[in-house]
């Protein structure tokens, strides 16, 4: 029983220390790149609907031919949208490919299996081709009702090898379909819409003694919805117009196939004197002018600034400028010479380009089709994206659709083609380097040491000039001396663990500001001190020869001074101040007051000499008292005696006299 109880008791003393060891929550850390299949609805129309959605029935189905993959956590419903909270990147949406193992290889031709589609209209949207083997139209909304056409791809199961690779406006898209910034950063509704005509055979029938197979068809369609935004952007974050710095020249170009010569618009272009839009950058600190280019605005941002570019969409697409007769026109392709672009399909009514260049002029392009109906409101502040260091270039390329007047009440049409196009720079405003230690990664203040080593942390700033100076000690004449090794440019994330005293600088490119920390690596003690007090190192030697010692956090601690023992008896200079005590008893009055004047003149030259002569007075005083008392205890212990002997012989002679 005893032994019962003290297991138990063991056992609740670990359960304790486990949960004491342990929080009472736990929080795993979200892993990037989740892929979540999206269960859409299924619908069924005649042969001959054209895959309208209103005349569609709906199924009990539920597909999931297609999966969201990205780095994003599930939230709650939008609207009744599934939601998702991207915290990096883009969104992928990915074809599932059970799609042709269902439809496809169906060999039995009393089932249903997928034929071929010569339609080219799906709900009302007309494709470039026929839908073929199936066809997949992307639509987005900015309020979940009024859908805009984004992309679209025809004839998808001849292409099933290559359908999650799609190259679109010439680049690899490694996927079916991208979200892009600017859709998350404002919050984007997607309807995801499939296609495809099915058949199979049914009854066959007889004619004229001949055997005829009759099959039926059906078009079906489903519908896959989501809505995804980026929690980063700050909802409260509103554009100031008056405190952003404005891009709104226009220029007119040849034409679509390449929006190439621009020129200054003239006085009696339709597009004079108002513009589609305008473009502004905000959420930075200061701006000045590149050097090289004085027409190229810097941004310099500072830690807290979000540099954003916004448009501002000014005028209603069918009625520019107030005139029903100039429209911004939806063109189906069209590409820029500038950026080097292939042909862009679904370039609608106008399209964005933004090309980034970074520190190593490494290019990156951005393509945002059909922007000024997709992705922009008339009247109201879209921000584009957020803006890290770099160098960027913006276009807008567009189209308009003019009626000009002619004789007789008659117009002519004419489309003519429009840029806005800008360049700017973003750099960092202050200076972002810090020191890390390389075995615990944690920052070293200036002035510091670390051991093993260290490595220079930049936090992302690209445009920083770095130099690096390694002394170490050495034998010299003077002890150990100061020897520089080395001094050279420094690079973000090496490790220098080599001993030594180095010295880190580092300037801003743009600002020319610079900083200088220091630190050191290794165990010296030398070093060490030199690192704590700042001390040169011949001074420390010095110091170290002198009998200074140094601690294990580079104090220096200077030596005891060294205190003479005390003698015992009375010394010299006693015997003296007590002949001199009594001298003065015997003086006579003149002799006391010129003793005195004598002492207070001495007195005002050496204050500090007083004090040990008042210390050794009281000691000879003291001694003397001690000698008078011994001298006087004698005296009497003799009389005692003597006394003692002499009542002894009085006595002893009484009593003889009475014998």
């Amino acid at each position: 029983m005893k032994r019962t109880k003290g297991f138990l008791a063991a056992i609740c003393a670990l359960t304790v220390g486990v949960l004491m060891f342990f929080p009472d929550k736990t929080y795993a850390e979200e892993k990037k790149d989740i892929s979540l299949s999206l269960n859409g609805e299924s619908f069924e129309l005649t042969d001959e609907d054209k895959y309208e959605l209103s005349k569609a029935k709906k199924t009990k189905k539920v597909p999931t031919r297609f999966s969201v993959e990205g780095d994003y956590l599930r939230e709650a419903d939008k609207n009744g949208f599934p939601c998702f909270a991207v915290k990096s990147g883009n969104l992928k949406l990915m074809f599932n490919d059970q799609f042709e193992k269902e439809l496809i290889s169906e060999q039995d031709p009393k089932k249903w299996h997928i034929i071929n589609e010569r339609g080219k209209v799906v709900d009302g949207t007309k494709l470039g081709n026929s839908v073929g083997l199936g066809a997949i139209v992307v639509q987005t909304s900015k309020d979940g009702s009024v859908w805009i056409n984004s992309d679209s791809e025809t004839d998808i199961y001849n292409k099933i090898s290559s359908i999650n690779n799609r190259v679109i406006n010439g680049e690899e898209s490694h996927a079916f379909y991208n979200t892009t910034n600017v859709q998350l950063s404002n919050g984007c509704f997607y309807r995801i819409i499939v296609v495809f005509r099915l058949q199979q055979e049914v009854d066959p029938s007889k004619f004229l003694l001949i055997n005829k197979t009759n099959t039926e068809e059906k078009e079906c369609m489903e519908i896959y919805q989501f809505y995804a935004y980026d929690p980063s952007v700050r909802k409260e974050e509103i554009l100031d117009t008056k405190n952003a710095y404005e891009f709104s020249t226009v220029c007119r170009v040849d034409n679509q196939d390449g929006f190439d010569n621009p020129v200054r618009l003239s006085s009696d272009d339709p597009h004079i004197d108002w513009c589609v839009g305008k473009f502004y950058v905000s959420g930075y600190t200061d701006v000045i002018r590149d050097k090289n280019d004085d027409t190229v605005p810097i941004f310099l941002k500072v830690p807290g600034d979000r540099a954003a570019l916004w448009f501002n969409l000014e005028q209603e697409l069918d009625k520019c400028d107030g005139k029903t007769d100039i429209k911004v026109e939806a063109t189906d392709s069209g590409s820029d010479k500038y950026f080097g672009t292939p042909t862009i399909k679904n370039f609608g009514r106008g399209t964005l380009i933004v090309r980034k260049k970074d520190k190593t002029n490494h290019p990156e392009r951005y393509i945002y089709t059909n922007y000024l109906e997709a992705s922009a409101t008339t009247g109201a502040n879209t921000r584009v994206d957020l803006y890290e260091e770099g160098d960027y270039e913006v276009a807008l390329d567009y189209q308009l659709h003019y009626d000009k007047p002619f004789v007789f009440g008659t117009t002519s049409t004419k489309t003519l083609a429009y840029q806005v196009f800008f360049k700017f720079k973003v750099r960092n405003g202050d200076i972002s380097a810090f020191i890390r230690d390389v075995d615990t990664n944690q920052f070293i203040t200036n002035a510091n040491v670390a051991e093993k080593g260290f490595y220079i942390d930049v936090a992302n700033s690209q445009y920083l000039n770095m130099t690096i100076k390694r002394e170490v000690l050495s034998e010299g004449l003077n002890g150990l001396v100061e020897d520089t090794k080395f001094s050279a440019v420094a690079k973000e994330g090496r490790n220098y663990t080599e001993e030594g005293i180095y010295t880190v600088t580092v300037k801003n490119l743009v600002t020319d500001d610079s900083i200088t920390k220091t630190v050191y690596v290794g165990n010296r003690d030398i070093m060490l001190a030199h690192m704590k007090t700042g001390m040169p190192i011949s001074e420390i030697n010095e110091k170290v020869k002198l009998g200074a010692t140094i601690s294990d956090d580079g104090t220096i601690i200077d030596p005891e001074p060294e205190i003479e023992e005390e003698t015992e008896g009375v010394s010299e200079t006693d015997d003296k101040q007590i002949s001199t005590e009594g001298d003065y008893d015997q003086a006579t009055p003149a002799d006391t007051s010129k003793a005195t004047d004598k002492e207070s003149v001495q007195g005002d030259k050496s204050e500090a000499n007083t004090d040990d002569s008042i210390i050794e007075t009281s000691e000879a005083e003291n001694d003397s008292s001690m000698e008078s008392g011994n001298h006087l205890s004698l005296f009497i212990v003799i009389i005692s005696i003597v006394i003692c002997v002499i009542v002894a012989i009085v006595i002893k002679r009484k009593k003889g006299d009475r014998g």
